[in-house]
């Protein structure tokens, strides 16, 4: 058979024998190289998952031992005075990072425990308090920052962490 192109005819060319394996292995393959993408979408995307499912349903955060501050300045003086360092969550109602941080870090026994022996924790909405997101830099959220008693950064996370993730966070500054 031949192909017509503007006014001239081409004998068409016969596949290859390796391009027509690659095209039947392509074939027999797509499907589990499209299921592996769409796991590893998930797996990545997995936290704004949780926390778009916790928004839906309404569901509440389990109870927390952690007295979250919201005055930034009594928190620096309180640390001062504990002689500990302060924790300071920059998060959003709207946020499902944060949210799922709400429902599986905050509350985890581990997690609780380390921030009481060694942290002022404060709890600020980055979206009512601009002023003070501002102040620290926040550009995206949830943002973590641990901060000296003078409420200097002394080590930042942006984004979201896991359970292990925010033990390791805290443990790594623990003097």
């Amino acid at each position: 058979m031949a192909k017509a192109t503007a006014g001239t005819t081409v004998p068409a060319q016969p596949l290859s024998r390796g391009r027509r394996a690659i095209g039947a292995l392509w074939r027999r393959r797509e499907p589990l190289l499209w299921a592996a993408l769409v796991a590893a979408v998930v797996v990545i995307q997995w936290p704004m998952l949780k926390g778009w499912y916790y928004r839906a349903t309404g569901a509440p955060a389990p109870a927390s031992s952690i007295a979250w501050r919201t005055d930034l300045d009594a928190a620096l003086a309180e640390a001062r005075s504990a002689n500990k360092r302060v924790l300071v969550d920059f998060s959003a109602d709207w946020c499902p990072p944060c949210q799922a941080m709400k429902h599986d870090v905050w509350p985890h026994p581990q997690v609780e425990k380390a921030i009481s022996a060694g942290f002022v924790p404060v709890l600020v909405d980055a979206d009512r308090d601009t002023v003070l997101a501002g102040r620290y830099e926040v550009s995206s959220i949830p943002t973590i920052l641990l901060l000296d008693t003078d409420g200097r950064v002394v080590k930042r996370n942006n984004g979201f962490l896991p359970r292990s993730g925010m033990l390791r966070f805290l443990n790594e500054t623990a003097e």
